[in-house]
């Protein structure tokens, strides 16, 4: 399973920064689709055109909005625009554009790795605390607490450090699982890929639907001796195994499903959701992978999947889950590098704006730095080196702002090196967070 394919082609920081300038490009041709109103918005000559103003908000540092836009048009022959402007150029302008134009531009990259031919894809989803707005609709309480959050749900690349797919939830809406199925069904990312996931993803119903739209999965469960989970009602053995099992989900009560109900059916009551079942459909088969391995002395995971036997043995299977860890990192780097912490201002809409086109920007600046990875020449030393990735984001930004060119670009993200240390282990620190205040920024 370690058969890990890298493409030998090799881009340049300028192709990149090109083809994400073409795929913006052909996006603004067709701008009315992602405004407010497509027959009169962006139709004026204006200081912020389109094509400006989004490569201003994808340039977005953790500065007051004032300096950005100073800092932004240093470099300017033109009249600078004013605070009041860009917000109101900004109002005109749905978030989904960056979220196309991402697609478009992942989609536009020919030299992305794999793994035995497959893309590795993580999901997950991470909570983003959002400034507080009086009568805002959005807010919601919870033990007569105010939570003013976003929930964001996220489809990562875990060898290419990408985000393919996202999508912004309410705290109170959030569902990982029913984001997981609608990123199923659209198939914005690769064909041939294998979703991760941990345990909050634990469905029979996400299951089937991966297994109907013919999406390969690697889910983790909970272990045999939970009391609530799909290992539950199945008798196994308490010790490493690979087995196929075949469950009967149904939505009645009959003496066979009771008689039956630990070895072959399932019964869903009808407050849980089941897609494949209804008043004409009251039985649905559905197989699957049980893959139990020790991980220490008295522990053990257990994985559930559809992939071949013949193809991914029980071992596979340890390195392809541990790769589903990369995405906590990215999260890390996008909240707290690319500064999607920092947003600059309280309107949903332009912080729905900020969020996508932080995650654009992330995989803009992952992609220079996976090419440039590529050509670095790194002496036999104790500790295998990698690139600093949070002195190499704000050099990358500096780069896509036109404020350094290409040849300072590679030899500051050469000059900041860090070792890897694989077998160090630091305790995990969980601090609650709050949104930056907009009226205390550095200017």
């Amino acid at each position: 399973m370690s058969n890990k394919n890298t493409k030998i082609t090799c881009y340049s920081s300028k192709w990149l920064s090109r083809r994400l300038d073409d795929v913006i490009d052909s996006t603004v041709e067709s701008i009315g689709c992602f405004c407010v109103d497509p027959v009169s918005n962006f139709t004026r000559s204006r200081i912020l055109t389109p094509k400006t103003l989004i490569k201003f908000i994808i340039g977005l540092q953790a500065h007051s909005l004032p300096s950005e836009v100073s800092d932004y048009f240093t470099s300017s022959e033109t009249v600078i625009p004013s605070v009041s402007a860009v917000s109101q150029r900004r109002d005109l302008l749905y978030p989904e554009i960056f979220k196309s134009i991402n697609r478009r531009f992942l989609s536009s990259i020919d030299n992305l790795s794999t793994m035995n031919g497959y893309y590795i894809l993580a999901q997950d989803g991470s909570d983003i605390n959002l400034p507080f707005l009086q009568d805002d609709t959005q807010i919601t309480y919870s033990q007569d607490a105010v939570v003013c959050q976003y929930h964001l749900n996220a489809l990562y690349d875990c060898i290419n450090h990408v985000f393919w797919e996202s999508r912004i939830d309410l705290p109170t809406k959030k569902s990982e699982i029913g984001a997981r199925i609608d990123f199923i069904n659209q198939r914005n990312y690769p064909e041939n890929s294998i979703i991760t996931a941990d345990r909050g993803y634990e469905s029979y119903n996400l299951i089937a639907h991966c297994i109907e739209n013919n999406q390969k999965f690697v889910f983790r469960v909970k272990d045999i001796s939970t009391r609530n989970g799909i290992m539950t009602s199945l008798s196994l053995p308490d010790e490493t195994f690979d087995i196929t099992v075949t469950r009967t989900l149904t939505n009645l009560q009959t003496k066979e499903v009771k008689k039956n109900e630990s070895n072959q059916f399932v019964f869903v009551p009808s407050t849980s959701v089941f897609d494949y079942l209804d008043a004409c459909n009251h039985f649905y088969d559905l197989r699957f992978r049980i893959v139990r391995f020790k991980i220490a002395d008295d522990k053990y995971e257990t994985l559930v999947t559809n992939l071949d036997e013949n193809k991914f043995k029980l071992d596979d299977f340890k390195d392809l889950y541990r790769l589903r860890w990369n995405e906590e990192i990215a999260f890390y780097y996008l909240k707290h590098a690319v500064g999607m912490l920092y947003f600059h201002c309280k309107k949903r809409q332009h912080i729905q704006q900020e969020i996508y086109a932080s995650i654009l920007f992330y995989n803009y600046a992952n992609l220079i730095i996976q090419n440039i990875k590529k050509n670095i020449n790194l002496k036999k030393t104790k500790y295998i080196y990698n690139i600093n990735v949070r002195s190499a984001l704000t050099n990358i930004r500096n780069y896509f702002r036109n404020q350094i060119k290409e040849s300072i670009l590679i030899r500051n993200i050469k000059k900041y090196l860090t070792p890897s240390r694989p077998d160090r282990k630091v305790q995990r620190s969980i601090k609650r967070q709050s949104p930056k205040a907009l009226n205390n920024r550095t200017s």
